[in-house]
């Protein structure tokens, strides 16, 4: 008893702040409900959001560009956070300094990055466009301004900022290998690369999986870093669902379509993320 006293007081915060909300968001979004517009009558239209979400066209280009954003930026991230977890596992002069350096984008707010690299990707001031100009006569480029290229831009702000972070957690894998497994190998004579494919990346694998996982959900719900360096432009092209979640609540106010709209990605991310933890747990019994 005394135990469910102490307990009881953070089980109704976890209530108020987490399920609460989630099944009042599941009530709205069958229903025609307007936060601006507490007033008017509230009518129940069953599936009707879900079915004009799941046949929109835009609604599958703004999924499209989440697609993109999160595969590519997370393929970048794990490649670079690997590479240097393998740098930075090995004691080198500055080893700290620099495993300092490299660790100060993820320290910053997403806002700030955002903001931050707009004034680097500037046409006419920024760093970006004096450092294209310099090998390639391009005039006043702006990548955040190309239709083709405004995706990429994204993608590479995510990768300059998040790459650390997949770098702390592949470090755990190197920093796990016993000493005596490499001098096993050493003394079969097996080479330096033999070595990598048949105990480091095995060993290591399930961090970058778990890295995989961190870094797909976090993106998959991606919003300030983006708004502030593009606002979803141009156009819709870097618009991803989180960005147009918030434009269907909050600018056009059609509160039971954006509730049936977050229910929608929820559920993806989390059958997803399910799967992939299934799967994750099978490479881990391995």
């Amino acid at each position: 008893m005394v135990a469910w006293i102490f307990i009881l007081p953070t089980i109704l915060l976890l209530l108020a702040i987490n399920i609460f909300p989630l099944i009042w968001a599941i009530v709205l979004s069958f229903t025609n409900y307007r936060a601006n517009q507490p007033g008017r009558e509230v009518k129940w239209v069953g599936t009707r959001n879900y079915e004009r979400l799941l046949s929109s066209e835009d609604i599958w280009g703004y999924l499209q560009a989440t697609a993109h954003f999160v595969c590519w930026s997370m393929f970048f991230q794990v490649l670079l956070g690997f590479g240097l977890a393998l740098l930075i596992n090995r004691q080198f002069k500055g080893h700290a300094t620099w495993t300092t350096l490299i660790l100060l984008p993820m320290m910053l707010s997403p806002a700030v990055v955002g903001t931050f690299w707009t004034y680097i990707y500037q046409p006419q001031a920024g760093i970006f466009n004096y450092i294209i100009n310099f090998f390639i006569d391009a005039g006043t480029f702006s990548m955040i301004g190309e239709v083709a290229l405004a995706p990429w831009a994204i993608v590479m702000v995510d990768t300059w900022m998040w790459t650390p972070y997949v770098m702390l957690i592949c470090l755990a894998g190197p920093r796990s290998i016993p000493d005596y497994l490499y001098e096993a190998a050493e003394v079969d004579r097996a080479s330096k690369l033999r070595q990598f494919w048949s105990i480091t990346l095995p060993m290591v694998l399930p961090f970058l999986m778990l890295a995989v996982l961190f870094r797909g959900i976090e993106n998959f719900k991606m919003f300030d870093m983006v708004v502030e360096l593009t606002s979803g432009g141009p156009g819709s092209t870097t618009e991803l669902a989180s960005i147009n979640l918030k434009r269907e609540a909050f600018e056009k106010w059609r509160t039971g379509y954006s509730s049936a709209f977050a229910i929608l990605l929820f559920l993806t991310v989390f059958g997803l993320g399910n799967i992939y933890v299934k799967f994750l747990n099978k490479v881990k019994e391995r």
